[in-house]
């Protein structure tokens, strides 16, 4: 009886775990960059998660203006609940007399969820989930072109404003003088500042970042920064809304356990929302840049809905094969509202060892929280341990029970 009880707690316990890592479908990474050359010709690996630990079957298809020019490896695969992670590969092949149009051209990669009765796993009839990597290629501008981001690291009433402007030469000619005017309205548009940077250089293909910092003398509120970045004669405006004050969502915590370098990293993400009414389409983005500030890795969640005033656990992964321990830039970006187009961005740096990841606001905080070194695999070990001791305590109760028995036998008959 006493062995009964003990086994029902344990798989009991099985059961709460294997609930704990039910989500949707991933895929990593969730886009790759590349820099378009006459002739290329390179493989790219992407990774399909299997979050459900589930028997299925998965379809790969490619779409965009260049879907002709990338050769899938295979098109189809199947996962047992065994695979928590499977890896595939595609081929850029363009021609060497190939040249498209200037600017960025996007190609996604599609996995799809066949229907477990599906008898043909190669049509997409009756598909239950979708996940895209996609495939950013950026063609040279025949002159002098950039392309930039405007982000606000930090914001709070009563302190300082910080932004933080990347900037890459996207043109085939290089930039001898280049700078960035940042104009601050308000709500009503009125401006209400004006903060310039010192001139740089930039050459082709080149990436480098401006910081400009506003001291904050307003109220809480919403603001708009319109920055313009000026490059010999040349104009390139880009803008963002920001909050003075709290903002709308908040990124409370990240967990990430079980964490083996080369393999899946899981980001759990607790996000808060300080908002009076409802947020519809929320998904987190992340994106870490390289040793050479490119992007080496952009993954995202899927879409959550947070009631007013709510909380909400994301989760995105990040394949990390191929990656290197170190300290690297990245930039956690919460968009909501009915076509994303409305974004919350949060300058990060994130610490890459071979058993752990850490995530770090750009003012030195602990974003990600630990959550101890034991991980489910250890859980299991020591359950089975414990369900083995249990097992041998009850062997050794019930051989002394028997040999009591022949005592009092034995001794009954004499």
């Amino acid at each position: 009886m006493k062995n009964k009880k003990i086994l029902l707690v344990l798989v009991s316990l099985l059961v709460v775990l294997t609930l704990q890592n039910v989500y949707s479908l991933g895929i990593s990474p969730g886009r790759t960059t590349i820099n378009f050359e006459p002739g290329l010709h390179k493989e790219v690996s992407f990774s399909v998660i299997n979050s459900e630990h589930k028997d299925m079957s998965v379809t790969f298809s490619v779409r965009g203006d260049l879907a002709k020019y990338i050769n899938l490896k295979q098109e189809s695969a199947k996962f047992s609940s065994l695979d928590e992670s499977q890896s595939f590969t595609y081929e850029i092949n363009f021609p060497e007399n190939f040249s498209p149009e200037p600017g960025v051209h996007e190609v996604e990669i599609i996995a799809l969820e066949m229907p477990e009765d599906s008898e043909n796993a190669g049509t997409f009839v009756g598909a239950t989930v979708g996940v895209i990597t996609q495939l950013h290629v950026y063609v040279a501008f025949p002159n002098k072109y950039v392309d930039a981001e405007i982000n606000v690291i930090e914001s709070g009433a009563g302190g300082n404003i910080i932004f933080l402007i990347p900037v890459i030469n996207r043109g085939k000619l290089d930039i001898d003088d280049i700078r960035v005017v940042i104009d601050i309205y308000t709500s009503s548009n009125e401006k209400i500042a004006s903060i310039e940077s010192k001139s740089k250089s930039l050459k082709n293909l080149e990436r480098k970042e401006f910081v400009l910092e506003w001291p904050v003398d307003v109220s809480s509120g919403t603001y708009r920064a319109v920055a313009r970045i000026m490059y010999d004669g040349e104009v390139f405006e880009k803008e963002i809304e920001f909050n003075v004050g709290k903002m709308a969502l908040e990124i409370i915590e990240i967990i990430i356990k079980d964490f083996q370098l080369g393999g899946v990293a899981k980001f759990d993400a607790l996000v808060e929302s300080r908002w009076s009414t409802d947020l519809k389409n929320v998904h987190l983005n992340v994106i870490v840049y390289d040793f050479e500030k490119e992007v080496m890795a952009d993954f995202k969640s899927q879409t959550y809905d947070i009631d007013a005033f709510d909380s909400q656990r994301m989760v995105a992964f990040w394949d990390t094969e191929g990656v290197s321990t170190g300290d690297y830039d990245g930039k956690l970006i919460l968009k909501y509202g009915k076509y994303s187009e409305k974004s919350i961005d949060r300058n990060v740096k994130i610490k890459v060892t071979n058993f752990d990841i850490e995530v770090f606001s750009i003012t030195g905080h602990a974003i990600t929280r630990e959550t101890g070194k034991v991980n489910t695999n250890s859980i299991l070990i020591i359950l089975i341990i414990i369900l083995v001791i249990g097992n041998i305590i009850w062997f050794l109760i019930a051989k002394r029970n028997i040999s009591k028995r022949k005592n009092i036998t034995s001794k009954s008959h004499k």
